[in-house]
């Protein structure tokens, strides 16, 4: 499910996020170059099980039918991470060799959603099932202050998970099904494009229900080991996920009320 690509040039830190994604030239099996945005592991500012959270994340959205860009493996190797010619990051990547999580880089075009954009109508529905995935995975990271998100046209992009599942880092753990389960959607980028309208989900709960146990099982089979994290493990987002299937009309319910 998550397609192994082997790193061969490094091209730049990708903006000035805390983590800094570097955007690589991969090679797959077959020889053909991919340009990807790749998660190194040994970042110091990556959260324990962020990787995890990542790949899990895009592999229910393209199930989901949601514009996020193909997760890869990537494979860094000692000879590439020397080649780096930046000390400090060079030694980061270094820390990295071995799997890396990446996605496929943006198609040209794709701007960074800003503060004060009015979506068009013809976003609407994708307003609405963005918002409702990111209650579904708890991930509280699509803010005003750092959207996560691009757009070209009408059409989204959504990227970095890394702070899905976060409700596994409470003490006492929410889930969505239950009051105040989705307080934190309130900064969401799309609360108050959306907020006193109805939210039509019946596609998004559809393509949810058909997903099934055994696909999510997939997802996590597909997932190396070492990006679990302390909290967050596979086993407990398998379990979190096939509850959210069972206790969606939950879920939509908590989003009706917040809204």
């Amino acid at each position: 499910m998550l397609e192994l690509l082997s790193a061969t040039r490094f091209e730049k830190v990708m903006g000035s996020g805390r983590t800094q994604p570097c955007l690589l030239v991969c090679e797959n099996e077959a020889g053909e170059e991919v340009e990807v945005v790749a998660k190194l592991r040994g970042h110091p500012q990556i959260m324990p099980g962020g990787l995890l959270a990542e790949a899990v994340a895009s592999l229910l959205a393209l199930d989901l039918d949601l514009p996020v860009q193909t997760p890869y493996r990537i494979a860094i190797e000692r000879a590439f991470a020397d080649t780096v010619p930046d000390a400090g990051l060079r030694a980061i990547i270094q820390k990295s060799v071995g799997l890396n999580f990446g996605c496929a880089k943006w198609a040209p075009g794709c701007t960074i959603w800003p503060r004060d954009k009015t979506p068009s109508r013809d976003m609407k529905q994708s307003l609405m099932e963005v918002f409702a995935f990111d209650g579904l995975i708890q991930n509280p990271d699509r803010r005003q202050i750092n959207p996560n998100c691009a757009f070209l046209g009408n059409d989204l992009v959504l990227f970095d998970h890394e702070s899905a599942f976060s409700h596994f880092m409470s003490i006492v753990p929410v889930v969505p099904w239950e009051a105040g389960g989705l307080g934190f959607l309130k900064d969401h980028i799309f609360f108050h494009a959306l907020r006193g309208g109805n939210l039509a989900l019946d596609r998004f709960q559809g393509a949810l229900e058909a997903i099934g146990e055994a696909r999510i099982a997939e997802y996590i089979q597909s997932i190396p080991a070492e990006w679990n994290g302390q909290a967050s493990t596979g086993k407990k987002i398998q379990t979190y996920l096939t509850d959210c299937m069972v206790n969606f009309q939950g879920i939509r319910l908590q989003l009706e009320t917040l809204l």
